[in-house]
């Protein structure tokens, strides 16, 4: 099979297309023909070096796919050959999605209704997973808070601002020049993150103080958060690359020691992954939640995909297509 490896780690120049056995399913796994792959940030960390595969190098890439499951090992239950299927989380503990199969623990894998594409499901996964993770089960979202979404365009951002809606919170967030798309999503209020005034502009766009913030950039907004952020609210903070410094000042003193920072790393937990994916592809079948595709590229120009998720203003979700059926 073709599968997109690095050998070394570097830049995206150091992914290479190269022809690999097949893998076979072990004990509770299965093997799954990947129609879709999406490119998703933490992809490029760990090709950087930044998280070491467990597995070693070379290494396929890749986090999320959606496809068919073409066989399963030992052990394997609720998981069938020719099931439509789509996960997240993989290629830290095994090798990755950028490939034409994976063998992927079948625990961590979610049925993917037929209303919706494979691509749709392979963009979705991480996406919405992480914000769900985020938003409800770190933050607390909850109907009636007050949620705000940084980055509300880009791959976690729009299926946050999606997910609070659904949750019945009020939701503000903040975009560049895809203001318009944002608040189709269901944001009450979207904020030009350009300014210095941007605190009082949430502030007015919520009606007050925010309950929940779901931040995608804390080493650039973490003093904002804090400035809107109630007391006793919750920040939950998504695989920050860079040094978060926050400055006491005296105003903010009690609301630092009041508010609860949660720092969550998108791929420490698959686990509880699938019975979210679940839900949100019974979410994306019935029209509640969509999928923003912003480009796709075939398997073999991964590196360029790569370059494009890392680039300024990129809006909702990149994906590799591995067949023809994506």
């Amino acid at each position: 099979m073709k599968a997109i490896r690095y050998h070394e780690h570097g830049d995206a120049d150091v992914l290479t297309v190269d022809d690999v056995p097949t893998p076979d399913p072990g004990h509770d796994e299965a093997l799954v023909r990947v129609h879709a792959a999406s490119v998703n940030p933490i992809d490029t960390y760990v090709r950087e070096g930044g998280v070491s595969p467990a597995g070693g190098l070379p290494h396929v890439g890749g986090s999320d796919a959606a496809g068919v499951v073409e066989a399963v090992g030992d052990g394997v239950e609720g998981v069938a050959v020719g099931d439509r299927v789509f996960a997240t989380g993989l290629g830290l503990f095994e090798d990755g999605t950028y490939a034409e199969y994976v063998a992927a623990p079948a625990a961590s894998l979610a049925p993917l209704p037929d209303e919706v594409s494979f691509a749709d499901g392979a963009a979705a996964a991480m996406a919405f997973a992480t914000a769900w993770r985020g938003l409800v089960n770190r933050g607390g979202l909850s109907v009636g808070d007050t949620c705000l979404i940084q980055g509300g365009a880009g791959g976690v951002g729009h299926a946050a601002v999606q997910i609070a809606d659904h949750a019945g919170a009020t939701v503000v967030a903040t975009a560049g020049s895809d203001r318009a798309f944002v608040g189709d999503l269901g944001a009450d209020g979207v904020i030009d993150y350009a300014g210095d005034d941007v605190a009082d502009r949430i502030r007015e766009a919520a009606g007050g103080e925010i309950d929940v913030v779901l931040e995608t950039h804390a080493a650039a907004n973490v003093t904002t958060d804090l400035e809107v952020l109630t007391r006793g609210g919750r920040i939950v903070v998504l695989g920050e690359e860079e040094p978060i410094t926050i400055d006491p000042g005296a105003s903010m003193t009690g609301k630092i020691a009041d508010a609860d920072l949660s720092f969550m790393s998108i791929m420490a937990s698959r686990d509880d992954q699938a019975p979210i994916l679940e839900r949100v592809g019974r979410l994306l079948a019935d029209g509640t939640f969509t999928v923003e595709i912003e480009a796709t590229y075939p398997l073999e120009a991964a590196a360029e995909a790569q370059r494009h998720v890392l680039s300024d203003g990129s809006r909702g979700k990149v994906v590799l297509t591995v067949s023809d059926a994506a």
